[in-house]
């Protein structure tokens, strides 16, 4: 313990702190109930996005220092994509505008934990719904292989592989990064939920790219149990699934390119439409 202390640095131990507060203190202190328009802001999850972004930054701090650039870009994506995927293209949109030296690895870490979320909503369906897991699984393999591909061939375009390097980071727990994307998470949950009750009355679709925009696991989990209760198809499930990941895949897009900067955008985009394209190749192939 005394040789971890002292290779603690002073602004490790505030974030180390801060991170506490934030998730220990504050959160469970926070009504879990809906304010406002719709009801639709809860304080717990919206400040639950604070302590993701907050976590995901600090925890992607220590696995870099302890594993080195490629090896923790690759741990941190595939860590982000089951955590948060949302969170993770924020707090490493921010790293590569701040370092440019991050660029590479803001982009590896991001890339892969938005293709890695795509296995987890196919574990999820297989868990909840495993009549829809045959239709949704195809669905989104094609999806993961096309932005896979894409990702790869535009890898091929940087030459030869080389380690990342490591720029010094101001806070690890990007706490102001944090209390801004939570005003934006919140605002945009006024709009689906708006969004939600002018078009749901029009299908499972429209509430889909609506609810999507700030949240895949909730929607996914609403479809799957409309299809429990046999209000929707297996391809119906899977294709608003599909609608959801697509909104939400758009919306991080947004935050690339707002919170990252062209260049990340332009490195971030080809792999992630790619995957988008492919799952709508995989609802024409396999959810008819």
């Amino acid at each position: 313990l005394g040789g971890a202390a002292r290779r603690l640095e002073r602004r490790d131990l505030v974030s180390i702190l801060q991170f506490a507060v934030v998730a220990f203190v504050v959160l469970p202190l926070l009504p879990d109930r809906g304010y406002g328009p719709y009801a639709a802001l809860n304080p717990r999850h919206i400040w639950l996005m604070v302590a993701l972004i907050s976590g995901v930054s600090l925890a992607g701090y220590v696995a870099l220092r302890l594993a080195g650039g490629v090896r923790g870009a690759m741990l941190l994506g595939l860590l982000g994509g089951l955590v948060s995927s949302t969170a993770t293209t924020l707090a490493y949109s921010r790293h590569a505008r701040s370092e440019s030296a991050f660029l590479r690895i803001s982009e590896t870490v991001i890339v892969t934990a938005n293709l890695v979320l795509l296995v987890r909503l196919a574990v999820v369906a297989a868990l909840v719904a495993p009549g829809v897991f045959p239709v949704l699984a195809p669905v989104l393999a094609t999806a993961l292989a096309a932005g896979a591909a894409a990702e790869a061939l535009r890898r091929r375009g940087d030459g030869k592989p080389r380690e990342l390097a490591l720029p010094p980071v101001g806070n690890p727990t990007e706490l102001r990064a944090a209390l801004s994307f939570a005003l934006l998470y919140a605002l945009v949950l006024v709009v689906a939920a708006w969004l939600a009750d002018l078009w749901g009355s029009k299908g499972v679709y429209a509430v889909s790219l609506a609810s999507g925009l700030v949240d895949v696991d909730a929607i996914t989990l609403t479809n799957l149990r409309l299809y429990g209760m046999r209000q929707l198809s297996a391809a119906q499930a899977s294709t608003a699934i599909v609608v959801a990941v697509s909104a939400n895949a758009a919306f991080k897009l947004g935050i690339v390119r707002t919170a990252g900067g062209r260049d990340l955008f332009h490195r971030c985009v080809v792999p992630i439409a790619a995957s988008v394209a492919g799952a709508g190749l995989g609802v024409a192939l396999f959810a008819r």
